[in-house]
């Protein structure tokens, strides 16, 4: 329980030892408003986004981000002749009355702007190759955004409408009294506002993650947002294009689209830098939290000094074990070990644990002359380099080995062969950790043979 104490009180107060990320973005494609108005030839717009996230990683692969965006939705739809629904209304002599609309090359071009939150959860996967040496992991996202409308538009045209009175008593239409709004009325233009409501969207994202420089990376992916409910409100009279004023013998163009969803599949880039660890100011902290703090260091200063005499005497027998075995057969298939295992296992990413796809292979070929020597016992042993915290890197280097222990058990190798797995931290350093391509060297995992068993056993 006291070793954890430290790492609880780090979390406490804010701390961790995973990056993360403010990101500035944008995206753009295919950017519409989904919606049934039968009969008439819609055609999908085209918009975009940009925004600012935040990303917090509990994990070197998990994460989970938030953030503000601006995002457009573009929709267009026609109808060369619609032929509007009549319905009964009360002219202004109180008589009963049926009014009739016939709209010809009818238009209406809808736009809508929301300010969306979204919430989302990240996983992303080292990986590096030589053909693309800057790549530095491949992520998928998903999750959802709430869609506050900003601003709804809907610019209406019309090459001809006619509209027409019709007195069932009379058996009579109207159609030529422009002083009633009945008639042909050519070129006709509205611009109005959509009746807009919050929106909920499924969201989606993949792609690369590209290193710039230390603490600056680059997102390149593809992204869907859909719409799980109406945008626009649902209109009072559906299909209803134009609004008949009996009183003021006026007419009115109206939206024809009722409810609507959006929808937006495209390409985005993101600029994001690591924020580092965020610290509490002392003062912010209790009484009790100061003190538990102090307990806490004081473990922390007597642990690593026993680690440290630990390690200091590990290096002792290491160095009297390397001497005891100069000469023979052990000497020889340790070399051809070190062959093997110094082409890649020491390349591990600063947080990566398990080994990745390149260092496979080198892995098989450490186990296949493992198994043409079942009588070699031996140690598996992380390695970092000197970035980060010592705690940290004691966990990330005892992660290290024994997922390759794990992997090494799984190809058929008898668990008792393997005499431990240990964490040497940036104690044992192949090369001086003076740059970048010296610490990936440094970042590297072992097999070490510590002891040769005749094949009888002796």
């Amino acid at each position: 329980m006291k070793k954890f104490l430290p790492i609880f009180l780090a979390l406490l107060i804010g701390a961790n030892t995973f990056a993360n990320e403010v990101s500035v973005y944008i995206g753009g494609g295919l950017s519409t408003l989904m919606y049934d108005m039968k009969g008439s030839d819609k055609s999908n717009g085209f918009g975009g986004l940009f925004g600012l996230g935040y990303s917090y990683f509990f994990t070197p692969n998990w994460g989970v981000g938030s953030g503000l965006e601006i995002a457009f939705y573009n929709a267009k739809s026609e109808f060369k002749e619609y032929k509007q629904p009549p319905y009964m209304f009360v002219d202004f002599e109180g008589n009963e009355m049926e009014f009739r609309s016939t709209l010809n090359g009818y238009r209406e071009k809808q736009s809508v702007m929301l300010l969306q939150i979204p919430l989302m959860l990240q996983y992303q996967r080292d990986y590096s190759c030589d053909k693309f040496p800057k790549l530095y992991a491949l992520y998928a996202a998903a999750g959802t955004k709430v869609g506050i409308p900003l601003t709804g538009e809907n610019k209406i045209t019309a090459n001809s409408i006619k509209n027409s009175g019709y007195r069932r008593f009379e058996d009579y239409e109207y159609t030529t009294q422009e002083f009633l709004g009945f008639g042909t009325f050519a070129n006709q233009k509205a611009e109005n506002k959509l009746p807009l409501q919050t929106a909920v969207l499924l969201s989606a994202e993949a792609g690369a993650k590209w290193k710039l420089k230390e603490k600056y990376q680059l997102y390149t992916g593809a992204y869907i947002d859909y719409g799980l409910n109406s945008v626009t409100k649902r209109r009072h009279h559906p299909g209803r294009a134009i609004e008949y004023n009996s009183q003021e013998k006026t007419f009115a163009i109206e939206n024809l689209v009722d409810e609507t969803a959006p929808l937006a599949i495209g390409l985005k880039v993101k600029l994001s830098f690591n924020a580092g660890p965020a610290v509490a100011e002392p003062e912010a902290l209790d009484k009790a939290l100061l003190e538990a703090n102090a307990r806490a260091a004081q473990e922390e200063a007597t642990r690593l000094a026993a680690q440290e005499e630990a390690t200091r005497l590990a290096a002792e027998r290491e160095a009297a074990r390397l001497a005891s075995i100069q000469e023979g057969k052990a000497a020889h298939l340790q070399a051809r070990i070190d062959s093997i295992q110094n082409q890649v296992l020491n390349d591990f990413h600063i947080t990566q644990t398990k080994p990745n796809e390149r260092q496979i292979p080198a892995l098989d070929a450490i186990i296949a002359l493992l198994k043409e020597h079942p009588e070699l016992r031996f140690y598996i042993n992380g390695h970092t380099c000197d970035q980060g915290d010592k705690e940290t890197n004691r966990i990330v280097g005892y992660e290290r080995a024994k997922a390759v222990k794990d992997y090494v058990i799984s190809k058929g190798i008898d668990e008792n062969r393997i005499l431990g797995i240990g964490s040497k931290l940036y104690y044992e350093p192949l090369v001086p950790n003076t740059s970048e391509e010296n610490r990936r060297k440094n970042r590297r995992v072992e097999f070490v043979i510590e002891k040769w068993l005749p094949p009888d056993g002796n």
